[in-house]
């Protein structure tokens, strides 16, 4: 069997065990270990490493560092190289909003408008609201995961919930907090759309270059704000349309043209104020690939072991009975 290396730091996606399963029976066998290991695993039987499971990777301030070592030694493996899904350059960018989609941008995808505010700069929430015309936001970090840090700031209206703030005569009482975060991260600032509490987000799947599956995130019933699973959000399977598919296909392309072939992709759309969908994020490193909603265990791991087979053609794929 094929043998491949999931790395986590140690809270993995919940879907990993049905992941297993599925891989073993395309002949691969897959086992996690701790990223802190990885530097003491012995390469020789291995053919492929995934980074798919180090959730919270923010946290780690060294965590880039230790991912181009990982690479380093993969390049070097005793029966030659191996893979990571994705491909390093990917992965760097991935881990950084103000990296990939600056590039998508200017590969002409169109983002949710954003301003990119850099890090150490001197940050005011509400002077760049006033200055973007923007009468809601929401301000995250580039480098974050699970929302990590991001909040919504309004003019107007009720609080929904902790991470979202009213401005009180014109002021935003965690100006201070979020300066300081300034200090030490970069942020994006992006206009609020009310479509995500009439429709949601839309996030397509792309396996192996395919479109997989489409999963629309719905805020759910709590009265929150949050088209998130975690934070009370609810997931629904979607058929796409053919502009949503076009529209979505369009941006996995331009990945592809950029970075290669992708091993996955999850591309997450929200709706303009036109009605047209606009890049929200990608999920290209770490991401959660909706895999029970989409039913797609056996298309996951079906790519994984024929790029495997690309990559290590010298080992054969034997499937289990």
């Amino acid at each position: 069997m094929h043998k491949a290396v999931y790395l986590s730091l140690g809270a993995p996606h919940l879907e990993y065990p049905a992941v297993e399963d599925a891989l073993r029976a395309e002949g691969v066998e897959a086992r996690m270990v701790h990223l802190a290991a990885f530097d003491r695993l012995d390469l020789d039987e291995i053919d492929l490493v995934n980074l798919r499971m180090c959730r919270w990777y923010h946290k780690e301030p060294d965590f880039q560092e230790r991912v181009e070592r990982v690479h380093e030694r993969l390049l070097a493996a005793p029966r030659g190289p191996i893979p990571l899904a994705n491909p390093l350059p990917l992965v760097l960018d991935a881990l950084d909003k103000g990296r990939y989609l600056r590039k998508l941008s200017e590969d002409g995808i169109e983002l949710v408008p954003t301003r990119w505010i850099a890090k150490g700069a001197s940050f005011d929430v509400v002077r760049t609201m006033d200055e973007a015309g923007w009468d809601d936001v929401v301000v995250k970090p580039t480098v974050s995961s699970g929302s990590w840090n991001t909040i919504r700031v309004s003019r107007s209206g009720p609080a929904l919930d902790a991470h979202h703030f009213v401005l009180q005569e014109g002021v935003f009482a965690k100006q201070a907090e979020m300066a300081a975060l300034a200090l030490t991260h970069a942020l994006i600032v992006q206009p609020f759309l009310p479509s995500v509490l009439d429709f949601g987000e839309l996030s397509f799947v792309f396996l192996g270059g395919a479109l997989s599956h489409v999963v629309r995130k719905t805020v759910g019933n709590r009265g929150g704000w949050w088209a998130h699973e975690r934070l009370g959000g609810q997931n629904h399977r979607w058929n796409p349309n053919p502009a949503e598919e076009r529209w979505a296909t369009g941006v996995n392309d331009a990945l592809e043209r950029r970075y290669g072939r992708l091993w996955f992709a999850r591309i997450d759309g929200l709706q303009g104020v036109d009605g047209r969908l606009q890049l929200l994020e990608c999920e290209l490193a770490i991401p959660r690939l909706l895999l029970p909603e989409g039913k797609a265990f056996g298309r996951y791991a079906t790519v994984m072991a024929e790029g495997i087979a690309r990559h290590r053609p010298g080992r054969p794929r034997i499937r289990a009975a």
